[in-house]
């Protein structure tokens, strides 16, 4: 189990399962005085880019592996308007949860946030995979998104968000990699989130009985 353990943690931090932050092409090898300035805007591409004012730029990635197809986890979690295995629901939806477009409304404490905020998010990419996974990206909708802080007369900002969730099979276990990065002006707790949400899924898996007697988890695993 330990040797299992380790061959998985390693390929599931390979560049060839964690394709990101290959910025170097990005820039086509040209330097500059100032780091920033060769690195493209951010958008939905994961990899290091440069944030617009007043918030900067910060990037989270977890995984796990569960014994069971990966079918299993995408039952679960494709469905982009069923935010139950997040640990909530959505105050409203629109459109088809398994078609580009689909948006929800998901009311969440930002950094410093005066209250909980109604935030939208929307569905850009859906592929899914032979295996039983998929592969989907998904952004804020509203941003830029400035709110009230606790202290009176300041605001926070959220510049830009965009995720990208990875479920396929691996050896015979269900893998799942969730990154994100975002422009925020504040520090998040990005992996906590992540790390709760595929925790849920474990609990959601064992109480259906869908993990056989014995049979090990990993994970989650933040980088």
């Amino acid at each position: 189990m330990l040797f299992t353990t380790i061959v998985l943690s390693a390929l599931a931090t390979s560049t060839l399962a964690f394709p990101f932050k290959e910025f170097e092409k990005r820039n086509g090898g040209h330097k500059s005085n100032d780091p920033q300035a060769s690195l493209p805007e951010c958008n939905a591409d994961p990899v290091a880019c440069r944030c617009p004012a007043d918030s900067f730029y910060q990037t989270s990635s977890s995984y796990s592996f569960w014994p069971v197809h990966a079918s299993e986890i995408t039952r679960l979690t494709v469905n982009f308007l069923d935010a139950a295995w997040l640990g909530t629901t959505p105050e409203r939806t629109e459109g088809n949860g398994t078609a580009v477009g689909a948006k929800r409304y998901l009311r969440t404490e930002l950094p410093d946030s005066q209250k909980a905020e109604l935030v939208m998010e929307e569905l850009t990419e859906l592929t899914l995979r032979p295996d039983g996974g998929y592969y989907s990206k998904f952004r804020m909708g509203d941003a830029p998104f400035w709110y009230e802080k606790k202290t009176p007369g300041k605001k926070g900002l959220i510049a830009g968000s965009w995720d990208n969730i990875d479920v396929r099979d691996i050896n015979g276990m269900a893998y799942m990699l969730w990154d994100i990065h975002v422009c925020f002006m504040d520090l998040f707790d990005l992996s906590g989130f992540h790390e709760s949400a595929m925790n849920n899924l474990t609990s959601i898996l064992k109480a259906e009985g869908k993990i056989p007697q014995g049979a090990a988890t990993i994970g989650p695993i933040t980088f």
